[in-house]
């Protein structure tokens, strides 16, 4: 099986693809912002399943939002249908879907995209609305409070706590990797097409002061 990683070099798709190669011997194809649109065009003629990690969260312009989260999303799903290939895709969407903050309106507009291509193709299309992801290789002051708490505390830094009462939800990025790959082996076990939304956990409810705490 080709698998292709789309944000392969981000911190989930570094993870998932470590795992992947390490425990299959399907074939992994990456893409990241380093590549080209041929390239993304060359591994979809080839790629048996999708999983959609790219993204932006933390842009230059507003509008950036929209061409790294629905427009690339866009790109993908018209290629695959020039391309006449009904393609199962998982996207990791995230929470913030629910919200109307630009990111959040953004990811929907993704979530939307995969929805009619799920219609048009027959394929199938898993979704799953992250929330804040932590663990290994993940970025600190970029998207990650647990990374950026823990490299300013080693770093006997001082860290900034807007409001130690809001709850944040997290989840480990090795729980993300495991659902992935599952998902990743009931498309080889099984055809289907539609679209479903899928949670992972254990989800971890925690208030920033007391993550820092813990820390």
């Amino acid at each position: 099986m080709h698998i292709l990683v789309t944000g392969s070099k981000g911190f989930i798709g570094r993870n998932l693809t470590a795992h992947l190669k390490a425990t299959t011997e399907d074939t992994v194809l990456g893409f990241d912002v380093d590549n080209t649109p041929n390239d993304l065009s060359a591994a979809l003629a080839v790629a048996d399943v999708v999983i959609h990690l790219a993204g932006v969260n933390r842009p230059r312009t507003e509008a950036e939002f929209y061409s790294g989260n629905a427009g690339l999303t866009e790109t993908l799903c018209e290629t695959l249908l020039s391309l006449g290939r009904a393609v199962p895709i998982m996207l990791s969407s995230s929470i913030q879907a629910e919200l109307e903050n630009p990111y959040g309106l953004s990811k929907r507009q993704a979530e939307e995209v995969l929805r009619r291509y799920a219609q048009q193709s027959g394929a199938g299309v898993v979704i799953y609305r992250l929330p804040n992801v932590f663990g290994k290789w993940c970025r600190p002051n970029y998207n990650s409070v647990v990374a950026t708490f823990c490299h300013a505390i080693a770093r006997d830094l001082p860290i900034t706590i807007s409001d130690p009462a809001r709850e944040m939800q997290l989840v480990h990025v090795d729980d993300v990797v495991e659902a992935l790959v599952s998902e990743v082996r009931r498309q080889k076990s099984e055809v289907r097409g539609g679209t479903v939304y899928r949670e992972v956990g254990p989800v971890y409810r925690v208030t920033l002061g007391r993550l820092a705490e813990l820390i």
